[in-house]
């Protein structure tokens, strides 16, 4: 039972007692003496002051005296006379009689701000508890305490007619408004946060100075001036010391402060309609609606939710808005985008890129966020991606009934646009690389600033001249990435596993930059998959495999070039783009173990090594299972032909084998020449099976040192800088032959690195 139950109980109890007792006997009997407290109801109480003649006239005027002198169970924040006069001489009438004729609903939306729903004692004010109730313990009385901080008010807007997109079609419809939020705002409200109470309040209200002595509050811009609630019949009562100004949903703000009225174009081209879920008796038989943005947050809806019982999110959830001004976002565009870029106003942006511009906008946080938590970098975007301002440069402040808005007329770069993904937003070129970073639901990763990236940035040619080819496609719902299916002979809207393998192999996480000279070896973000990098130009391990067949005469390699922007790196990398006619991808198709069973070219560097792999028995069928398994990747370090050739009498088992000059292995081999031959071959094959295998060896790998070979014999590679060596224990060391800079072979299974000797021991 709530404390006001009882107290409306305990008075009709004693006023029955009273009633059934005499004169006499009442005087006698201090006993049933009434209370202090007992004085009537709100409007009896208030009329007993004598200092809030205002208040109750415009209480009358405004037709809500029934509710004050009624039965209607509230809460009540009543400003006295002279806050009224002060009030109306600030707004510019003569008197309460004056504003309700010149702007009856401006008197009716400020009375009904001062008339809360339900009945809040001190305690529920100070700390409500949604969920709980009075009956609240002490330990979850301080989960969150004062966090549910807004309280519904009668104050509420008419419905309107409004013209908008309702299912896609221009239409004309009736809108309904919800009643007001009043914040109220303790000293808990401020503790649970871990910031100031006073310099956080005052922020949003200068005019209003913090004067909350132990568990107390405030309510908007007014202070409370009671020690405790006053208890009238018909709910508490609070005296303030201001009228409070009625706050408006952040939309409504916005859109009345033409400053904003870019911010506010951009974010209508969302808007729809959306119907009511509440309805009203004077609704009965019509169909009312709600203004709605789409994705974007509902900032044109008084309740964040539209049922009225969900206490625990109408009474604390908020959103909050880092809005640019018209002068910021024309000085951002102007600074940002380019002619050459494509983008001449704001009405040429791409509508993804607006609306990754607007919901750079929104803070993560669903409840009310201050200027210290975000000095303390704790307030990031709703893409989770650093809020970058200085609230000491915002230009307005203002707390409005469903969240907080800080008006900027500077703006930094949105923590994405700056990112290393920047360019897909910056230049229509990339527009389609765009879009797959968007498919992929990667963007808000490489936007982050607790890692360091390098992307390359594919353009639009290449994804249309990629096989399959790529393209954006306009439709009436939007624009959408398509990729040729040829199977099908048509096109069909790009998949999420696809775009992440796009983006992936075209990212590298923990790099500062790539090199104009000498060799570098770059792990992408696809699993042992790479970049190699060589005197100012680039290739990917897939292209670089296919200087294996002997009939490629070209080189994998193509020049790249740095994307800054205005002359420097992104905030969290470098971005390149690259000359290939088509997208890099990662290695696709058969393995190593297909290139070494079948290696039946007399062409092949390696055409010798799979030679002997097939007199050894190793290879059946075009498999060999004795040396790669399922989910098995082996580093194969293999001889090339020639190292094989002048070597042939010293490789165990190969006593009956002789090498033409076309390296043509000719010869018969014994059983026992066979087994000795196989169980050496195991010499040059290293398996991630008995060995920890986290990348393939090169020059700067983390591959090096002694592993265990599939013979069960000791190999140790040693990095030497430019090249690598490998050798058996106790035996000389060979070396990564200089033609492919000691770059491997990578594959899906595995590697391959051609070395220009064969391994032997002491």
């Amino acid at each position: 039972m709530t404390r006001k139950t009882s107290l409306l109980i305990t008075g009709w109890l004693l006023l029955t007692s009273l009633f059934m007792l005499s004169c006499q006997d009442i005087a006698d009997d201090d006993h049933y003496s009434a209370p202090s407290w007992l004085r009537g109801n709100a409007w009896q109480v208030l009329e007993g002051d004598g200092n809030h003649k205002m208040f109750l006239k415009a209480v009358e005027l405004t037709d809500y005296k029934p509710i004050v002198n009624g039965q209607s169970i509230l809460t009540i924040m009543a400003p006295d006379d002279d806050a009224w006069q002060k009030f109306l001489q600030e707004q510019g009438y003569a008197s309460v009689e004056d504003m309700n004729e010149k702007a009856p609903q401006a008197l009716k939306k400020t009375v009904g701000f001062h008339l809360m729903y339900y009945a809040y004692d001190w305690n529920n004010l100070v700390n409500y508890r949604p969920s709980e109730g009075d009956g609240a313990s002490a330990e979850q009385k301080e989960a969150n305490a004062g966090l549910w901080y807004k309280h519904r008010t009668r104050s509420q807007d008419d419905m309107e007619d409004m013209r908008g997109k309702l299912n896609g079609v221009d239409t004309l419809v009736t809108v309904y408004h919800y009643e007001r939020f009043l914040p109220v705002l303790s000293n808990k409200f401020f503790a649970s946060k871990g910031i100031s109470a006073k310099e956080n309040y005052e922020y949003f209200f200068p005019q209003s100075q913090w004067s909350v002595q132990n568990d107390g509050f405030q309510v908007a811009n007014a202070s409370v001036k009671d020690a405790n609630a006053v208890v009238t019949d018909n709910g508490y009562l609070y005296h303030i010391n201001q009228v409070i100004r009625p706050l408006e949903t952040i939309y409504q703000t916005l859109k009345g402060n033409p400053n904003y009225s870019d911010y506010i174009s951009l974010y209508d081209k969302y808007a729809e309609f959306t119907e009511a879920a509440t309805e009203t008796s004077d609704k009965v038989g019509k169909v009312v609606y709600t203004l709605t943005h789409g994705v974007l947050p509902s900032i044109a809806c008084e309740w964040p939710v539209t049922d009225y019982r969900r206490m625990e999110t109408l009474e604390r959830a908020a959103y909050n808005i880092f809005a640019p001004s018209n002068l910021a976002i024309n000085n951002f565009f102007k600074n940002y985008w380019t002619a050459e870029g494509g983008y001449l106003s704001l009405d040429d942006l791409d509508p993804m890129i607006m609306r990754y511009f607007i919901m750079q906008s929104f803070a993560e946080s669903t409840e009310p966020v201050f200027p210290e938590e975000i000095t303390k970098g704790l307030v990031e975007t709703s893409f989770g991606t650093p809020i970058n301002i200085n609230p000491n440069d915002v230009s307005d402040r203002l707390f409005c009934e469903n969240g907080v808005v800080y008006g900027m007329n500077d703006m930094k770069a949105p923590a994405i646009f700056s990112s290393v993904v920047g360019p897909a937003f910056k230049d229509t070129t990339y527009q389609c690389f765009l879009y797959t970073l968007d498919k992929s639901d990667l963007i808000l990763s490489l936007a982050s600033n607790k890692s360091e990236f390098v992307v390359l940035v594919p353009s639009n040619l290449q994804y249309n001249q990629n096989e399959p080819e790529m393209r954006i496609n306009v439709t009436s719902q939007g624009k959408n990435l398509e990729v040729f299916n040829e199977t099908d002979g048509g096109y069909a809207n790009i998949g999420q596993s696809q775009a992440r393998n796009i983006i992936n192999i075209h990212t590298a996480t923990n790099l500062n930059e790539l090199k104009t000279t000498g060799t570098q070896v770059v792990e992408t973000n696809t699993a042992f998959n790479y970049w190699f990098v060589h005197d100012g130009k680039i290739t990917t391990n897939a292209l670089f495999n296919e200087q294996l067949n002997p009939s490629y005469t070209g080189t994998p390699f193509v020049g790249f070039k740095e994307v800054t922007i205005n002359g420097k790196p992104w905030d969290n990398g470098r971005a390149y783009t690259y000359e290939n006619k088509q997208l890099f991808s990662e290695q696709t198709g058969d393995g190593l173990e297909h290139l070494l069973a079948v290696g039946n070219d007399k062409n092949y560097e390696y055409y010798l090594f799979s030679q002997l792999l097939q007199k050894a028995g190793i290879v059946n069928q075009g498999k060999m299972s004795s040396i790669f398994t399922e989910g098995e990747r082996c580093v194969a370090f293999v001889p090339t032909n020639e190292a094989i050739k002048q070597n042939i009498s010293n490789i165990p088992g190969c006593s009956g084998l002789k090498v033409a000059g076309d390296y043509t292995l000719s010869g018969s081999i014994t059983s026992t020449n066979k087994t000795l031959l196989a169980n050496y071959l195991r010499n040059y094959f290293v398996s991630s099976l008995t060995n920890t295998v986290t990348s393939y060896p090169y020059p700067g790998s983390a591959f090096k040192g002694k592993y265990l070979a599939l013979s069960g014999n000791n190999v140790e590679l040693q990095d030497h800088g430019t090249t690598i060596s490998i050798g058996m224990e106790n035996g000389t060391q060979v070396y990564a032959i200089d033609k492919y800079f000691a770059l491997p072979f990578a594959f899906s299974d595995g590697c391959m690195q051609l070395i220009n000797g064969i391994l032997l021991s002491e």
